[in-house]
């Protein structure tokens, strides 16, 4: 069996090639000749699977290792008999995890106490929960909004309509790209949704980029001064708009979800979804082992603010201002160049791992702060005692 398979996937050749031969291809550049010959099409947000790559191909299942599908035309796949496979949720800590370190670091520029501040989480599946839930560890209350949803289990949470979750200090943005039907999200984002906006919300997209009209929200960051924009999707990528990054106070190449683990379980995800495709079961290959990646510690000794704790473990973790730093190198470059350095900086991204990877040590802290750290995934040690506690 041939597989064919996005190159800048982590492991995919290592963890792949006991179900087949694997070809590893750069997914900017995969064509209708590049697949024609393989079985199985492993991919990334970075390739568009439609007729005009599989048609005549011997594709008969496709992979994405990733948990948007809005790159993939699942009408095509059906229609054409292909089997298709989603990571979905593969990077819902990770995109979490950026959002939080995207508040912390806001919230050191701008002088914010976040405890006690109110969050609308616009999308609530696997990262939109996940959002949810690390920001209540932290004391930050969340209004959620998400009518496909909320149509589907209405009585799981507590719902609440676009204009009341608006008026959140916070607004953070988890939908999928839906252009059609009862609840589009093209342009959820326009003049009229910004208007609804305080003057200085904190207003974050990890999504999709085509969810923003950014010459809209360009228009509305020129006004509102006080607003921050923490932006990691763009319309066009990987030609984005530079006006608009230079307006963003935090601004990323569409690495929120790119953790080591996220990227490693969507690997894996897209192993053990192909493995139950081909129909193998107790004779399958065993996974291969993957390589150690080190994980981190960090010691907090007599902090008396939450906040301020939570904060030092969450950029100590991950510190999403190096990311902000590297992006904004882009502006140096001529036009022509930008393209290949945004993709550069997501193919080459560095390791990056999640909290519970991380070890604090607490000297002296309160119970309360203890228990955050834990609710946020942190492992936990005592000093007084030398014994880890998760």
């Amino acid at each position: 069996m041939k597989i064919v398979a996005d190159a800048a996937i982590p492991y995919a050749e290592q963890i792949l090639s006991g179900l087949g031969e694997v070809t590893l291809l750069p997914g900017r550049d995969m064509d209708a000749a590049g697949v024609q010959a393989a079985d199985v099409l492993v991919v990334r947000t970075v390739t568009r699977v439609d007729g005009a790559l599989l048609e005549g191909s011997n594709v008969r299942f496709v992979a994405s290792a990733t948990s948007g599908t809005d790159h993939v035309d699942l009408d095509y796949l059906q229609r054409a008999g292909i089997g298709f496979a989603a990571a979905g949720g593969c990077n819902a800590r990770a995109v979490a995890e950026y959002v939080l370190s995207a508040l912390c670091a806001v919230a050191q520029q701008q002088d914010l106490d976040l405890h006690g501040k109110r969050a609308a989480v616009i999308g609530c599946g696997h990262v939109g929960s996940m959002v949810v839930t690390l920001l209540q560890a932290c004391g930050i209350s969340c209004l959620v909004n998400d009518p496909p949803l909320q149509a589907r289990c209405p009585g799981d949470r507590d719902w609440r309509e676009l204009d009341e979750v608006l008026e959140a200090d916070i607004v953070s943005l988890h939908v999928p790209l839906i252009r059609t039907g009862d609840h589009p999200t093209l342009n959820l984002v326009d003049s009229d949704f910004l208007s609804r906006l305080g003057s200085d919300v904190i207003f974050i997209n990890t999504s999709r980029g085509e969810v923003v009209d950014e010459a809209a929200l360009c228009a509305y960051l020129d006004a509102h001064p006080r607003a921050a924009a923490v932006l990691d999707v763009w319309r066009n990528e990987p030609a984005i708009d530079t006006a608009l990054l230079t307006r963003a106070r935090l601004a990323t190449p569409h690495i929120a979800g790119y953790s080591t683990d996220a990227k490693l379980r969507a690997t894996c995800m897209v192993y053990e979804q192909l493995r139950a495709f081909l129909g193998i079961t107790a004779d399958a290959p065993p996974l291969p082992p993957l390589p150690v990646v080190r994980a981190g510690s960090l010691r907090l000794s007599g902090w008396h603010d939450e906040m301020e704790a939570i904060a030092m473990a969450v950029l100590g973790s991950y510190d999403i201002r190096s990311d902000s730093a590297s992006l904004q190198r882009i502006l140096e470059l001529p036009g022509e160049q930008r393209g290949s350095f945004f993709d550069a900086l997501r193919n080459q991204y560095p390791v990056r791992r999640e909290f519970p990877a991380m070890c604090v040590e607490l000297d002296h802290c309160p119970e309360s702060l203890t228990g955050r750290l834990r609710a946020l995934g942190f492992q936990t040690m005592d000093s007084r005692h030398n014994a880890n506690e998760v």
